[in-house]
């Protein structure tokens, strides 16, 4: 089954935070990132 839907959450609050931890992440890093959820 797909969970997809419960990944982006609602409103896509969920997959939003997961964004900003990885770019947060990246940062520190000195790198940049980008996380695309494919179905």
């Amino acid at each position: 089954q797909s969970d997809v839907g419960r990944v982006i959450g609602r409103s896509g609050q969920t997959i939003q935070a997961i964004r900003a931890l990885l770019a947060s992440s990246a940062a520190r890093h000195g790198q940049r990132a980008t996380l695309e959820i494919v179905e």
